[in-house]
Parts: C-alpha cells; sequence; structure tokens
C-alpha cells in the first residue's frame, strides 16, 4: 500500500496542505519515501509518494520519474495482464506502468487490461495531461478538492484541509493543463450509468456485460418446493452444485494471489523469515472463516496466519471485554484447527479501553474517516482501524502481527445477500426489486464503505486485500440472479437464507457451524455501537 499526493497550484506557490496530512501518507508507505516538484504552465506541481514494498524483488521509490520526464504516482496491486507487457518477474507494478506508458502507450488500453485494485496519478509531460483514477471497484482510496486554479489529489487527508470528496470510481479522470481551468474530462466505464456534469469523451470497457446465467425462474426452485431442506440436502440438487463449485473456485483463486503475491520478509525482517506473512481481521463469522480456511491452502505450511479480533470496553463495566464476536471467534477457530490441524493460528484478542478508544478517535482515525461523517463511519473506521494496527494478546502474551497483509470479507454481504433488510425488501416488492438493490448497493461500496476503510486499515503500514471483490468473482456472482445468490424469505431462516450461496460453500469445505452462523455486524458483533443511535445520523464523535 502507498500513501500518493499530488498538487498543482497556480503561480509559483508550493501547496502547504501536504504538511497537514504528510504523517498519515508515510504511515502507509513506511518503506521508501520522495517528493517531485515541477512548473507545467503556469502550475506549480508538487507529487509526493510513500511506499509499502508487497511487489518485486526490492521496493521501487515514488513519485517514479521516466526518461521523459512523466510521472507515476501508483498505489495498487497487479494480479493478472491481459496484455502482453515487456516486464521480468522481479519488477514492481510501478516499473511496469511507468514502461509501458513511456514507450507509448495509451492510458486508456492501460487501465482495462489488468485486474487489480488501485488508485493512479500520472503526469503526461508531452501532452501536459493529468490523470487521475481509482479501480473500476474503488477498492483503494483517493480523494480530491478540485478548483479553478488549484488541485489536491490524495491517498488520505485531513480535517484541517476543507472540501476534500472521495474520487468517484466511474472511470479515468482527465485535466488538460493547457486549459483555462481545472476542468476533467471523464473516461467512464461502460459497466457505470451514473448521471454527471463531466464531458465523456469516450467509454471504457472493463468489466463483461452482466448477464444472469442459466436464466431460471425462483418459482421453479427446490427451495419454493420443499421448504425443509438442510444443507446436505440443496448440495445433492444439481441447481446449487455447479455454482458452489465455481463460487469456491473463483474465490481460492482469489484468495491465492492476496496471498502469495506478497514479499518473504514480514514488516520486522529484512529477509525471509518464518513469521505471520498474513492477517485476517477475524470476527468468526462465515466470511472470514472461509477466507482463513482458504488462505491455509496457500499460505507456507511453516508459517502462522494470525486472527485479528477487536472487541471494546463496556461503557458501564470497566475492564470487561466480553462481545458476541469474541465468542464466535474461538468457536470457529476450534474448527479451523480440526480442518488444518498443521497450521499455527495466532488469535489475536485486542481489547480497547474507552480511554483509548476516545484519544485515537480525536488524534488520528477522525482524520482518516474524513470526508466522511456518520455515526456508521465512526463505529466502523475505529473498529477497523484497532483491529488492523493488530495489537492485543495471543496466548496470554503481549503480540502484534509483523503481517504486511490483511485480508477483509468486505463485499460478501453486497454480492451475496447478507443484509436482513433484504429480506423485507423480497417479502414486500419481490425479486426484481432485491436484484435492483443488490446492484445498487455494489455500485455505492466505493464511495460508503471501500474508501474509508482502506484509509482507517492502512494507517498501520499494511495492505488490505479483499477477496470477495476480485474481478472474476465479482463477474461470476454478479451472472447469478438473486435467488442463486440468497434466499431470503420464510420459512428459511437468516443463517440459512442469507448468503445462501456461500453459506453452502462453507458447509461443503467443512465449515459446519460457521456455515450456519447469522450475520451479525462488525459494529454490534465488537460492541462499540449504541444501539439506540441512528447510524446515518452525523457523528458529533468526528
Amino acid at each position: 500500500m502507498c500513501g500518493i499526493f499530488c498538487s498543482f497550484i497556480k503561480g509559483s506557490t508550493v501547496c502547504s496542505e501536504i504538511s497537514k496530512c504528510r504523517s498519515s501518507l508515510q504511515k502507509r508507505g513506511p518503506d521508501v519515501g520522495s517528493t517531485h516538484q515541477i512548473n507545467v504552465n503556469g502550475y506549480t506541481a508538487l507529487f509526493s509518494g510513500n511506499i509499502l514494498w508487497t511487489q518485486g524483488e526490492r521496493p521501487t521509490g515514488q513519485p517514479y520519474v521516466d526518461r521523459k520526464g512523466n510521472v507515476l504516482l501508483w498505489n495498487g496491486d497487479v494480479y493478472s495482464w491481459n496484455l502482453a507487457m515487456n516486464n521480468s518477474i522481479k519488477d514492481s507494478d510501478t516499473k511496469i506502468i511507468s514502461d509501458f506508458l513511456c514507450d507509448g502507450g495509451s492510458m486508456e488500453l492501460l487501465m482495462t487490461s489488468f485486474h487489480g485494485p488501485y488508485s493512479i496519478i500520472y503526469y503526461d509531460c508531452e501532452q501536459q495531461v493529468l490523470w487521475v483514477g481509482r479501480d473500476p471497484i474503488g477498492r483503494i482510496s483517493l480523494l480530491w478538492n478540485i478548483s479553478t486554479n488549484k488541485l489536491i489529489v490524495t491517498s488520505v487527508g485531513h480535517k484541517d484541509i476543507p472540501d476534500l470528496k472521495e474520487v468517484p470510481a466511474i472511470g479515468l479522470f482527465r485535466f488538460d493543463l493547457n486549459a483555462c481551468k481545472l476542468v476533467p474530462q471523464l473516461y467512464q466505464w461502460s459497466h457505470t450509468r451514473f448521471d454527471c456534469d463531466y464531458d465523456i469523451p469516450n467509454e471504457l470497457q472493463y468489466f463483461k456485460q452482466t448477464c444472469i446465467h442459466h436464466v431460471t425462474n425462483p418459482e421453479d426452485s427446490i427451495l419454493q418446493q420443499n421448504d425443509q431442506l438442510n444443507m446436505s440436502e440443496l448440495l445433492s440438487h444439481q441447481e446449487f452444485c455447479k455454482n458452489v463449485d465455481s463460487l469456491i473456485h473463483y474465490l481460492s483463486q482469489s484468495v491465492k494471489k492476496r496471498t502469495t503475491i506478497n514479499p518473504k520478509a514480514c514488516k520486522m525482517c529484512e529477509f525471509k523469515c518464518d513469521h505471520a506473512k498474513i492477517a485476517i481481521l477475524f470476527s468468526g463469522g462465515i466470511d472470514s472463516a472461509l477466507l482463513a480456511l482458504l488462505a491455509s491452502k496457500y499460505v507456507e505450511s511453516d508459517e502462522p496466519i494470525d486472527l485479528l479480533n477487536v472487541s471494546f470496553e463496556k461503557p458501564a463495566n470497566s475492564n470487561n471485554f466480553e462481545c458476541p464476536d469474541r465468542q464466535t471467534c474461538l468457536n470457529t477457530l476450534e474448527e479451523l484447527k480440526t480442518l488444518c490441524p498443521t497450521r499455527r493460528w495466532n488469535l489475536i484478542k485486542i481489547d480497547i479501553p474507552n480511554v483509548e478508544l476516545q484519544q485515537k478517535r480525536f488524534d488520528t482515525i477522525r482524520h482518516l474517516i474524513y470526508p466522511l461523517k456518520t455515526v456508521l463511519d465512526d463505529s466502523l473506521g475505529c473498529s477497523l482501524w484497532f483491529a488492523s494496527r493488530g495489537l492485543g494478546k495471543c496466548n496470554g502474551k503481549s503480540y502484534k502481527t509483523p503481517a504486511r497483509v490483511l485480508l477483509s470479507g468486505m463485499g460478501a454481504d453486497e454480492l451475496l445477500g447478507g443484509y436482513t433488510r433484504y429480506r423485507k425488501i423480497l417479502q414486500r416488492h419481490g425479486w426484481q426489486s432485491l436484484n435492483e438493490e443488490l446492484d445498487k448497493d455494489f455500485s455505492k461500496i466505493p464511495s460508503r464503505n471501500l474508501g474509508r476503510d482502506n484509509r482507517v486499515c492502512c494507517d498501520h503500514g499494511r495492505q488490505l486485500r479483499t477477496p470477495y471483490l476480485d474481478e472474476n468473482f465479482v463477474e461470476f456472482i454478479r451472472g447469478l440472479a438473486p435467488w442463486q445468490r440468497c434466499w431470503p424469505k420464510e420459512p428459511y431462516p437468516i443463517n440459512l437464507g442469507e448468503k445462501l450461496l456461500l453459506r453452502l460453500a462453507a458447509f461443503r469445505l467443512g465449515l459446519v457451524n460457521a456455515a450456519c452462523l447469522p450475520k451479525r455486524a462488525l459494529q454490534f458483533g465488537s460492541r462499540i455501537a449504541n444501539k439506540k443511535e441512528n447510524g446515518s445520523d452525523i457523528s458529533d464523535r468526528l
């Protein structure tokens, strides 16, 4: 993960806002950092990059300036190329991308030719053009502030930098620095259909056109015909068997890429070591349990996997850190030990006193959550920040995870129908309305969840990776009808109907108990949230 920053200011003034977020940028990328300043057509431009090493033989410094004077700031992971790239296995993504563009490659072609999360800032010296964008799923944070004579683009902000907004994950933005005003053109992803005021010279094809595979009718489903089936019986029906096999295949490949493309040294070591390289944000629920089980297939057998579980002190009961997720994770850990008896699992119990929560929220977390500001942003942002810090107790001893990579189950609920409100939508309005709600929720996660979560988790110099948001997995799941993903209707309970397809996959792989756990939101499972508060209200703590 990296902390990248860029500013263009008309005149000779150097941007002062970087001083407010420099510390956060450095924490995102603790391995290498530098700045680069140029003058462009009356603008003073500043580029700053801080790097966390995750790919290539060694860290590649940023900003990366090529032989022509083009400047690249890259924050991302390329997992697969659709183009024949002139690269060595020793090269980082940064060098490969810079070389392609320097040799005359098209930005539009490049950005539609690989899979992986990213945010990018690229200055084309010859054209005097600035490109800015996030990947089509919006997995990496990028914020901006655009005014007539000033542009700021940054991975992370600060509450003292006014009017920052999330860069929309709807395409690539192109700024012509020869124009009178800093107004971007949008090269829009063809799968997005947002009404906007941007000039759109072209559309870019990234995802295949979504179509429902093997179109079926929910009235023909075995679930409609028999309301007493259990998971074993469902798995014997062809209706589910093939889709379960495909889900396991795509999710396994996603986890494999995200656990094996990683340096052999942990954050503490310079050379190959046997410390944990992978940590999992672990509630013990089905999403994280399945990630843990699949990760164990690909992480080297002599390395532990760290499981991070966070709990907050009960306000009226000092030193009481009991919470629903803690007991759930202990139960699921026993199931993982049975299925993977030779794997060393490090369960890190992260207990957060109220005093520390209030202090860290004020000093650090509120600036990372910004520009978001609701009660829900507060509770989720704080939970994820402390969990990803990875500082707690393991087997009764103080421990901090040395892992460079965090795996998270983000996106599973939106894709596979995990929210309890889906049940009401289906009951009142039918399957078509549920399908529309699933599409809407997926389109909103870049602005509602992913930018915030990336900022808070990566503040500890770790790479947040989200296997459920892998492009191939997303394309497969979104190609299924909603009743092939979930069945949130009576008499099937929420610990079966919601995310039914995922539960069947977990059950098939042996997670018999975890497959039947009901959905529990992180803010309630960790006991940070006050149930009397409305999550959509503006938080007075931020």
